[in-house]
């Protein structure tokens, strides 16, 4: 109680002085007073200082970043502040430093203590920190209060950093030396912790944010950015998920956590009520509408953020959608954001279509047989006031007193109040109707932009094990795919075996793609790579049937495969002769243990339809009780040795550089194997999972190629991090910031975070390129035949536009320069810094004209250093030349230009 007492007099006198002028040794007793206070005590200390320095909340729009908490809490967090690079400086260093600054005689006392702060035996109970053995060492040396302040140490702080990263250590150590003398020796403790990153407050540093705001974990987790989290939560009464949702700015929507039927417990975990909300999931594109009557504004914005207003109409009078919209809201609305589904309407059968019809909502006119309709489910803004704080049954209310519905264009979303146990119903409901399944919310959910576990739930049958039928179908036809799978047959046509007598035929019944991962589609390609036959118009292959839907390769049964396939449903198609097909196929693995004859037939398959009306769906009746709770065997489960992770007994802490971030190691690396990189993290203060969960920093692997890699790459949830850059850490003793070359796949939140820093090719917006960094930069861009291989010089262009026809890149204008193994036709598109490519564009950019072959004018060749074995020739063909060329390597072009 005395050290609150003592605290809030010592604020008292500070409250008008902004964070950035608090003297740093005050600064210095609020750090002390937490160290040695106890659990709670310490956010009470931390809150209270806080309270006092984070500047004007009223001004909190306007507020310079100096002027917020920022200037302190990046003192606090020291590991956490990106925005300063590292200091380099250590324990061993400092404790050189000190000797030398304080005279002592190496084998003294204190120059041992400061030496030898590691052992107990020299530096008695403060052995292992260093600062608290300085402070005893000096602390009758330096008894006057020093007169900087928190901005004053930031800046010596920057200077350090900066020097450290130009490798002048010899300044280091006179901005150090100068400072020191300048401080009390309690200062000196706190400003040690600060340059070896360790502050050592007993207080992890999520509730040092949590104290600052209560939304500044969530914030930091995206952002990794304390100027942005102090700027953005100056206020303490502003909450994250309002200030992200702002009229006529599009932002990420609130998504639904994909949950089984069966696994009861995570709904009745999070969703305290019995009562809950069940939407039908609808099969369209999700949508927001930004709408102003005072302003006559309509703004429609994708789940992406991309903007269609263009389409939609931005006013009352233009576009496909909002002149009808206006005349439906009501007249006491003034603005409002809406949430939902852009959906196709079946103007003739009244009924939604579904996105297996490849029907592009954006180009539907209303009128049409196929007109766009706004499926609402929620709002977050209404009249200049957001609402998503409100519980999401206050918000329904007031959505349902918005707009009159409109039929086939301005709708509410389907919804039902149910009970928990009715979910099964509902699902079962929905697969009757030809819908997509169901989306359960919990009515007392807030809405939060951006996350995917605030209590709303999405369940369609195929999330669930043993649910769906299985079907084994075959491959009758295939198709080449799109992008990066360009040539690559990656979808494929399957079909159903009818069996006469002696003779069979395949009929076609549904084209399928997803489920397979790269290797399996890889595996499954070289084995049919060579049965696979063209198909020609109007010639139909032999055994084979198919409707519409033509492939563009086919192969003959006895050459193909049987792939298990589940689908939620059958439903009628024009698309294939059968006049039937798959709804939502996916493919669960390719049954290269059954012959080809071994497939579905068409009769077992109208035996499917009988007994399932329809629904490739099971209810697991039989497996439930009467409170409808799945039964479980209680199953004893056992680890393999290499799956568990290192005893903790056995870890020594090093820092806290991980503090709080938790890792999934894939693999070994390549001087570590797995076991020891996780007890590395556990020294470092960080976690270590076997599987990653909602708290994984991030997962560590060699390669994406790796099956767990890829797997969780597909899920998209976690960011794949190459395990060099971990091995990093460890060796420079410090957090690094992911680099591009780290990076083997980002999730979104730090996809936006690295779009920040670097651009497309992953050149750094802020960091000065190197020769290396260009070359990695470069490796990424895949170039365009006309920029190569075009007739006129685009480099020329360049030039003239950008400096007026005042030729600055000449430095090769008199050179004309053959390069040796370089086919200037056919030019490489991807890691053409290699066989002198790079060196090539380099050339022609200043200046240089390359020749298709050797002649009179060619004043040099190029042999690129890998190919020395080449110069053989060019030496005789220079002897018989009367004006002879010179040969060099690639390295000559850049000495001449000097990078």
């Amino acid at each position: 109680m005395l050290i609150l007492i003592i605290f809030v007099r010592i604020m008292a006198s500070t409250i008008s002085k902004p964070c950035n002028k608090i003297p740093f040794e005050l600064f210095c007793r609020v750090c002390e007073d937490i160290y040695n206070a106890k659990n709670e005590k310490k956010v009470l200390i931390l809150e209270k200082f806080i309270s006092k320095c984070r500047g004007s909340i009223e001004k909190s729009d306007n507020l310079n970043i100096e002027d917020t908490f920022y200037p302190a809490l990046r003192l606090l967090l020291p590991v956490s502040d990106k925005q300063r690079g590292a200091y380099g400086v250590k324990e061993a260093a400092l404790g050189k430093l000190y000797v030398k600054i304080l005279c002592l005689a190496k084998d003294s006392p204190d120059a041992q203590k400061l030496l030898n702060f590691r052992m107990p035996k020299v530096s008695g109970s403060t052995a292992g920190d260093f600062a608290e053995t300085l402070y005893w060492v000096i602390r009758s040396r330096f008894e006057d209060n020093g007169s900087m302040t928190i901005a004053d140490i930031n800046q010596i702080l920057d200077e350090i950093a900066m020097k450290h990263a130009t490798n002048e250590s010899r300044e280091v150590e006179q901005i150090l030396q100068s400072m020191l003398l300048k401080l009390s020796a309690n200062e000196q403790k706190w400003l040690i912790r600060l340059l070896l990153k360790d502050m050592r407050l007993g207080i992890a540093h999520t509730k040092i944010l949590k104290a600052y705001h209560d939304d500044a974990n969530d914030l930091y987790d995206v952002c990794n950015d304390l100027t942005k989290v102090c700027k953005m939560l100056n206020n303490p009464l502003v909450v994250l998920h309002e200030i992200s949702v702002n009229l006529f700015e599009p932002f990420c929507p609130m998504l639904s956590e994909r949950c089984e039927i069966t696994d009861d417990s995570k709904i009745n975990k999070t969703i305290k009520n019995e009562d809950l909300f069940v939407d039908i999931k609808l099969d369209g594109e999700r949508f927001q509408l930004h709408w102003s009557k005072k302003k006559n504004i309509f703004k429609y914005f994708s789940r992406r953020g991309n903007d269609y207003t263009d389409t939609y109409g931005c006013n009352d009078v233009n576009g496909v959608l909002s002149p009808v919209l206006a005349k439906q809201f009501k007249s006491d609305v003034n603005n409002c954001i809406l949430d939902g589904e852009m959906m196709c309407y079946n103007t003739k059968y009244k009924s939604f279509s579904t996105k297996a019809m490849n029907i592009d909502v954006k180009k539907l006119r209303i009128g049409n047989t196929h007109q766009p309709c706004f499926c609402v489910f929620d709002i977050l803004y209404y009249n200049d006031r957001v609402i998503t704080n409100l519980p999401l049954e206050k918000r329904l209310d007031i959505l349902n007193t918005i707009f009159e519905p409109l039929e086939g264009i301005f709708v509410h979303t389907t919804r039902h109040k149910a009970r928990k146990n009715e979910l099964m119903k509902y699902l079962n409901d929905a697969i009757d109707n030809h819908e997509e399944g169901i989306v359960v919310k919990d009515p007392l959910s807030i809405y939060k932009p951006n996350s995917r576990n605030a209590g709303w739930y999405k369940i369609k049958p195929e999330y669930t094990d043993g649910a769906l039928i299985e079907l084994d179908l075959l491959i009758i036809g295939g198709y080449y795919g799109e992008g990066k799978k360009r040539g690559v047959v990656s979808h494929f046509l399957m079909g159903l075996l009818e069996k006469d007598g002696e003779s069979f035929k395949c009929s076609a019944i549904s084209r399928v793609s997803s489920g397979f991962s790269t290797e399996e589609l890889a595996d499954l390609s070289r084995k049919l790579s060579s049965h696979w036959q063209r198909v020609y118009p109007g010639k139909m292959p032999p055994n084979i049937e198919w409707g519409k839907e033509k492939p563009d390769l086919w192969i003959e049964p006895e050459s193909s495969v049987i792939v298990q396939v589940k689908a939620t449903e059958i439903m009628t198609s024009n698309i294939f002769k059968s006049k039937i097909t798959l709804r939502f196929p996916r493919i669960e693995r390719v049954r290269y243990d059954k012959p080809w004859h071994d497939c579905l037939t068409v009769k077992e398959f109208e035996s499917i339809i009988k007994q399932t009306e329809g629904k490739l769906y099971t209810s697991h009746s039989d497996e439930t009780n009467s409170s409808g709770k799945i039964k479980k065997n209680r199953v004893t489960l056992t680890v393999d040795k290499k799956f568990l992770g290192p005893n903790i007994r056995d870890v020594e802490s090093i820092n806290n550089m991980f503090e709080d971030k938790e890792f999934c190691i894939l693999n070994d690396s390549e001087t570590l194997n797995k076991s020891e990189i996780e007890k590395k993290i556990l020294e470092y203060g960080g976690r270590v999972v076997q599987n990653p969960g909602n708290d994984t920093f991030c997962v560590l692997a060699n390669n994406i190629k790796h099956i767990r890699a890829h797997a969780i790459k597909l899920s998209g949830k976690h960011s794949i991090i190459s395990t060099k850059w971990i091995l990093s850490c460890f060796i420079d003793n410090e957090f690094l910031n992911w680099t591009p070359e780290n990076v083997l796949f980002l999730s979104k939140e730090h996809q936006l975070l690295m779009d920040e820093k670097f651009d497309q090719y992953g050149d750094s917006y802020t960091e000065l390129a190197t020769v290396e960094t260009l070359r990695r930069s470069m490796d990424r861009v895949e170039l365009d035949d006309d920029l190569v291989n075009t007739e006129v010089d685009a480099f020329l262009e360049f030039q003239n536009e950008l400096f007026n026809e005042e030729q600055c890149f000449k430095i090769f204008e008199k050179c004309q320069v053959y390069f040796d193994d370089l086919n200037l036709e056919n030019l490489p598109v991807r890691n053409f810094h290699t066989n002198t490519v790079l060196e090539m564009l380099v050339f022609k950019f200043n200046g240089g004209t390359v020749c298709k072959n050797i002649d009179s004018n060619t004043t040099h060749v190029v042999i690129h250093s890998s190919s020395k074995n080449n110069a053989n020739k060019y030496q005789t063909m220079k002897r018989d030349r009367n004006q002879a060329f010179e040969i060099v390597d690639e390295n000559w072009i850049t000495q001449k230009i000097k990078w």
